[in-house]
């Protein structure tokens, strides 16, 4: 009789455990509008920079951990830069989990180091992001 009890215990912390980790993860699926054309990518911004972009070593979480990005500002096109280099990051086409890595179906599309015109939102304090995944045009 002890031991029956003492095995449902067990399985009853197991089961609330692994209930309550999986109640902690945040995730989201997010389905982009198509920004074609650079005037509706221009209208969709809040910022847009020509900028030299490099890969960093650090991440960000933003319902999943994304690689963040050094945009060396070389022009503005829309708004008003806040610095000479921002941290940015390419939003994914993939649906994310917190905490986790994120994965793009065709890449991050700012990871070869490079000139880019930019179509930006803030999506908090000193971090910008791409409006859509695809919003970074290869300048050189």
């Amino acid at each position: 009789m002890r031991r029956t009890i003492a095995v449902a215990a067990g399985l009853l912390v197991l089961l609330t455990a692994g209930t309550t980790g999986c109640a902690l993860q945040t995730g989201s699926c997010r389905d982009y509008v198509s920004l074609d054309t650079a005037e509706a990518r221009t209208d969709g911004a809040a910022l847009v920079v020509d900028a030299r972009v490099t890969t960093t070593d650090r991440t960000v979480d933003v319902d999943g951990v994304y690689p963040l990005h050094a945009a060396a500002v070389t022009d503005v096109r829309k708004g008003t830069a806040p610095a000479r280099t921002l941290d940015v990051f390419a939003p994914t086409d993939q649906c994310t989990t917190g905490g986790q890595a994120v994965e793009y179906s065709a890449g991050d599309p700012l990871d070869e180091p490079g000139t880019y015109r930019l179509y930006l939102y803030e999506e908090r304090a000193g971090l910008w992001r791409l409006i859509v995944p695809d919003a970074a045009e290869r300048l050189d």
